[in-house]
């Protein structure tokens, strides 16, 4: 895996180091795509009779396209980005799938952008962090700004953050540390929607 810095911050150790471990599993130039799929377990309780729909997740900066964000926290300031590491979504739109299935786990009815129907709640959220995180143990990091709009108000609105430890160097072992950063980020947003106040997030 070749690394493309955003700016002109010279490659680092650990920034070689990835490099060196992507010639494990596949040649230099050969791009590799990612896919998430996080799981969200079923409340142990009844669902809250409201419907709820999410708003299209905004993103902006690196994190808005498909290439693998990484920073170095040595560097302050500088975000890189893996010239042959891709997401299969942009991370805004995995966001939001993410946001549909976890809230689904909480509520009666839960819809996307995609359908345009009638709610009791409106989630807005924008998305700021979904890169990973080197310079010590490196770790997936995900975090985002929600509101949840009811009757014409902002109810509620916070910062849900959630960092997962990356156990090894391939890209499973990134897809896996995504997984569990957006999973806990999610579903803290959802139980704190379902029940304000009772959940949230760690801070990253």
């Amino acid at each position: 895996m070749t690394l493309a810095l955003v700016g002109r911050a010279a490659i680092g150790p650990i920034a070689l180091a990835m490099l060196a471990s992507c010639a494990l599993t596949a040649s230099p130039d050969q791009p590799v795509t990612m896919r998430l799929e996080p799981a969200f377990a079923s409340s142990s309780g009844p669902r809250v009779d409201k419907s709820v729909a999410v708003a299209p997740v905004q993103a902006s900066g690196a994190i808005a396209g498909l290439r693998y964000a990484y920073v170095d926290t040595s560097k302050t300031g500088v975000v890189s980005q893996a010239a042959t590491l891709f997401w299969d979504q942009p991370p805004a739109l995995i966001a939001q799938h993410a946001l549909v299935d976890g809230l689904r786990t909480r509520f009666a009815t839960v819809s996307g952008p995609e359908v345009s129907l009638p709610s009791d709640i409106r989630v807005v959220t924008v998305l700021d962090h979904f890169e990973e995180v080197t310079g010590g143990a490196s770790k997936a990091e995900v975090g985002f700004d929600a509101s949840v709009i009811e009757g014409g108000k902002i109810r509620q609105s916070g910062k849900y953050c959630a960092a997962a430890p990356i156990g090894g160097a391939t890209p499973s072992d990134r897809v896996r540390a995504f997984e569990s950063a957006l999973t806990q980020a999610v579903g803290a947003l959802a139980q704190d929607i379902a029940s304000p106040g009772s959940a949230s997030a760690s801070s990253c």
